[in-house]
């Protein structure tokens, strides 16, 4: 059912309904949900550890403990390296050399209260001072004394900012995580699906091996599923196939070999009358009259099961599905067809009781296939009704159908014979070639038949 169909289907009040089951059924709105679910795990697994990687932080690297210790570390480096270098006033911008070698640190020195040195920032080139900078713009916290190599003394502001760095790896490290818990729930959650379709894979092994009676599993109600159900019904169907040309060629070896032994008798009697004929070698001329007739019936005999031969082939040949189908009136050739029947049967004994009524319609037939069933089904009423009760025949329109069914006695088993059936399977395949439904009921004592094509 398609979600239009679905919608169109069902009351008002219960649409919301269907269509959530309906969404719910799609393998790609189950993917989605699955993304969405996934990715809110992994936001949410973000979001907490930023929290947390925050209050670390600021319980450690951010913490003025933290600062002070590498800002005092920092600044030992730096008057070992100005002791080191004979850096003086006269040479101050040396010191670039120092803050080049990637210390996170941010230096200011004075001169009284001139500022005449001012650290560039690690990976910037060197700016012009900045006029507008005084010691009283700085922070006490972070003051030191620098010694230079004449012995004069500056005033010096050092700031720690390395822990910037930390919080830029904290927000890598988590991400990373949030994108494993991003893959790890998407994971688990179509697991599923994949443990499905690897079972699905190694049933479709199972069946291309031959093993077709193997049902495959049908879970769940997504495309998945639905692709599962159209290979089972696949498999039933080459199953029954199969069993169906199996079938077939068992009876054509049963029959081969019943008509060939059937045939024998009838037809060595047949050559032995005529061969007393031909040679003349009868009494008298009554004697003549009966092997005359005692040949015609085994000629009947074998003019029966020849019969039965060519109705076994029509019954399961496919040749004639290939024929072509004409347009017509449907009263005007199914009418005269069950009039003369109906005339025919009456003339040999029959009370044909009818139930007839307009169509009104056209019909896409093939004729002579048409003509070919009412020929088997009055053959079979000839051989298999019974001439005491009446025959009821009905024909009409129902709808977008075309209807007909047929009402009669049925003599007893020694009174008909055996019946191979043959001729009303004949009946079904044409009938279900042009569309329709032919089926048979026998019950009581009565045997019905009905028939339905589509009329437009």
């Amino acid at each position: 059912m398609t979600l239009k169909t679905a919608i169109r289907s069902v009351p008002y009040g219960g649409r919301g309904t269907e269509l959530n089951k309906i969404i719910a059924r799609s393998l790609r709105m189950q993917l989605f949900c699955a993304v969405l679910l996934s990715l809110l795990i992994g936001t949410i697994t973000f979001s907490i550890g930023l929290v947390f990687g925050n209050t670390f932080l600021d319980k450690t690297v951010y913490s003025s403990s933290f600062t002070d210790k590498m800002s005092d570390k920092h600044f030992l480096n730096l008057q070992s390296y100005v002791e080191s270098e004979g850096i003086s006033a006269d040479n101050i911008d040396r010191l670039d050399i120092w803050f080049r070698r990637g210390h996170k640190v941010y230096l200011t020195l004075y001169q009284g209260d001139e500022l005449i040195y001012e650290s560039p920032l690690a990976g910037e080139a060197k700016k012009e001072l900045n006029g507008e900078l005084s010691p009283e713009l700085e922070s006490s916290d972070s003051e030191y004394t620098l010694t230079l190599s004449d012995g004069d003394t500056l005033r010096a502001f050092l700031y720690y900012y390395a822990s910037e760095g930390f919080y830029f790896w904290m927000v890598i490290l988590f991400g990373i995580i949030a994108f494993l818990a991003f893959s790890l729930s998407f994971t688990m959650m179509i697991n599923r699906k994949i443990s499905y379709l690897t079972l699905l894979t190694n049933e479709l092994d199972i069946l291309s091996g031959g093993q077709l009676e193997y049902p495959v599993t049908v879970k769940g109600r997504d495309e998945i599923s639905e692709l599962a159900t159209g290979i089972d019904e696949m498999r039933r169907s080459i199953r029954n196939h199969q069993e169906i040309e199996e079938q077939i060629r068992s009876a054509n070896s049963e029959l081969i070999t019943a008509i060939s032994h059937d045939l024998r008798t009838p037809l060595t009697s047949l050559l032995a009358y005529l061969e007393i004929i031909e040679r003349k070698k009868y009494s008298d001329e009554e004697q003549m009259n009966s092997l005359i007739h005692k040949s015609i019936g085994q000629t009947m005999r074998i003019k029966n099961m020849a019969d039965k031969l060519f109705e076994y082939f029509l019954a399961y040949s496919t040749e004639w599905e290939s024929s072509d189908m004409e347009t017509l009136d449907a009263d005007l050739f199914l009418r005269p067809i069950l009039e003369d029947y109906s005339y025919a049967l009456e003339s040999n004994g029959f009370t044909v009781r009818k139930y007839f009524s307009e169509a009104g319609g056209s019909i896409s037939v093939n004729p002579e296939l048409i003509q070919r069933v009412f020929d088997n089904l009055y053959s079979n009423l000839l051989k298999y009704a019974d001439t005491v009760q009446s025959i009821k025949v009905s024909y009409g329109r129902a709808d977008d159908n075309l209807l007909l069914s047929i009402e009669n006695g049925v003599k007893t088993l020694f009174e008909a014979g055996d019946s191979t059936g043959i001729g009303l399977k004949t009946c079904r395949r044409i009938v279900e070639y042009h569309g329709g439904d032919f089926s048979t009921i026998e019950e009581d004592g009565k045997f019905f038949v009905s028939m339905k094509l589509p009329i437009s």
